[in-house]
């Protein structure tokens, strides 16, 4: 590496800028990505635009609408992604209730320095490790050793130190809401179910704090991954220092071998030399003896000089590793959420981009003005050359707008399919383990329906329902969620219910069906307000 920077420093230069851009551009992806179809659409002659004016086809599929208009408008659909103000509310919903509204994601210019701090880091024992991991290697090879395991310690450390940190702020949340919980003397459970953002998000509004954060985010805080975390980071630390002070020490005494026998040299030459000048006056053994005894002394003394020095460093060097890897654990903490499904409710509304749903609907509503400029050049074109051409002079008064209501028609008339074939195939199943059941035989016998495994656990009693209260009620809706599509294991564990306790489910039930139609209606309602 290091040649390769003194060879050609244009070269790596480069490398590294066009590196640095990258990652800028990753981190900045969606304005970039936004920005440069912008440029793209409107770029003359080679233009999305220019291209899609040559398109004088109608589509066929679609009456009224022009092939390259439909194609613009795809293209730009693929930046919208219109939620209505429920989902939106949910999802924050699910933040809050988890303990994770505010929080964000872990930045990426973050990890950049966390990775490029553990590897520099890295780098400055890999490299003594090196020599003992290849022994009789040459140099370079030695080189391309100590970067392949620094870049392995420091994937290890950054992942482990991350995991860490987020371990220790979701064990800490879930260690606030126990403590909560016997403030309260336990009056309530600390954990009814998990509660995951595809269920309704107000299935647990009764339910104190605690208890709401316990269903998103867990009862147990746990803190496995942090010891392990401390423990390979001291057992790194501690070996890195060893093998650095193992290799001082070698080379110290290497030193001062050397210098004794050079000194031993020196003295046995001078003494056995016949040169009689007054350069060269022989001493005396014991003079000549003192003096090696001497030179040695300084050459011993200067390595106890380096050696305490060198190992002083090492423990320097020790504890800047730690303290970086408290660092890497500070991050994980101060970054990422505790919910399970928390990071999806995050990406869904638009990673913290918006801070309300007004905001969010703003946000697309300039996308839609952006799209339906550019659609109004593109039908300008094709009127201008149909024109010309006197293939057809129509006005063209399709909107990007149009186009949005009539693919959200379309994916809505494709999900009532999918639900009228999925409730086609349960009534078949469902007929078809009913002629199952039925004996055969001249003597009629009054069977019992076949019961699945799952059918039975819904059949079995949760507890003693010696009470009418809410808490039980939510207990057979819970189960009864848990159910999924099985219609008749949900109708046998209703009617395994008490009279009064079933009846309450009842109106329950109902009540649920009533306010997701209500939701429906009013999503559909914003929807069309929106577009």
């Amino acid at each position: 590496m290091k040649e390769f920077f003194a060879t050609y420093p244009l070269a790596a230069w480069s490398i590294v800028s066009v590196l640095l851009a990258m990652v800028v551009i990753a981190s900045l992806w969606e304005k970039v990505r936004w920005w440069w179809f912008n440029t793209w659409v409107s770029f003359p002659f080679i233009g999305r635009i220019a291209r899609l004016a040559g398109d004088h086809n109608e589509d066929t599929v679609y009456p009224g609408w022009f092939s390259g208009e439909r194609t613009l408008c795809q293209e730009y659909k693929n930046f919208v992604h219109i939620q209505d103000e429920h989902d939106f509310n949910e999802k924050v919903s699910y933040l809050t209730k988890a303990g994770d509204n505010g929080r964000k994601d872990t930045p990426k210019w973050i990890w950049l320095l966390t990775v490029s701090m553990v590897f520099v880091e890295a780098m400055g024992f890999s490299y003594v490790l090196a020599g003992y991991t290849l022994p009789g290697a040459s140099e370079n090879l030695q080189q391309t050793g100590a970067y392949g395991i620094a870049f392995l310690i420091s994937v290890i450390l950054v992942a482990f130190t991350h995991m860490a940190g987020h371990e220790l702020y979701k064990s800490e949340r879930i260690k606030n809401a126990r403590r909560e919980w016997v403030e309260d003397k336990r009056a309530h459970k600390l954990q009814t179910g998990t509660i995951p953002l595809a269920r309704p998000q107000s299935s647990d509004d009764h339910m104190p704090g605690y208890t709401q954060l316990c269903n998103r985010v867990g009862a147990h805080p746990t803190y496995k991954i942090f010891a392990l975390t401390v423990v390979f980071v001291l057992l790194v630390a501690c070996l890195a220092t060893y093998v650095r002070g193992q290799v001082l020490e070698r080379e110290l005494d290497a030193r001062v071998t050397q210098t004794n026998a050079q000194v031993d040299i020196a003295v046995q030459s001078t003494n056995n030399s016949l040169d009689m000048s007054v350069k060269n006056v022989k001493l005396p053994d014991a003079d000549a003896a003192a003096n090696g005894d001497a030179d040695k002394k300084v050459a011993t003394d200067e390595a106890n000089i380096d050696r305490h020095g060198g190992w002083a460093t090492f423990i320097v060097l020790a504890f800047v590793f730690v303290f970086l890897q408290i660092l890497g654990v500070i991050f994980g903490y101060r970054w990422g959420f505790a919910g399970e499904n928390s990071a999806e409710a995050f990406r869904d509304i638009g990673y913290g981009r918006y801070s309300s749903y007004a905001a969010m609907r703003d946000h697309y509503r300039q996308i839609a003005d952006t799209a339906q400029a550019k659609l109004a050049v593109l039908q300008q074109k094709l009127m201008a050359k149909n024109s010309v051409t006197g293939t057809s002079g129509q006005h063209l008064s399709k909107t990007f707008r149009d186009y949005i209501q009539e693919t959200r028609l379309i994916d809505e008339q494709e999900r009532n399919n999918e639900r009228k074939h999925a409730d086609a195939v349960a009534v078949t199943k469902h007929s078809t383990t009913t002629i199952l059941a039925t004996p055969a035989g001249p003597t009629p016998i009054v069977s019992a329906p076949a019961t699945t495994t799952a059918q039975q656990a819904a059949m079995t009693p949760l507890a003693p329902i010696a009470s009418q209260n809410n808490q039980e009620v939510d207990q057979i809706l819970d189960q009864l969620d848990q159910l999924g599509e099985d219609k008749v294991a949900k109708k046998n564990l209703i009617l395994a219910l008490p009279t009064e306790l079933s009846d309450l489910v009842k109106v329950a039930l109902k009540q649920q069906k009533e306010e997701k139609d209500r939701k429906a209606r009013e999503a559909d309602a914003e929807l069309e307000d929106l577009l």
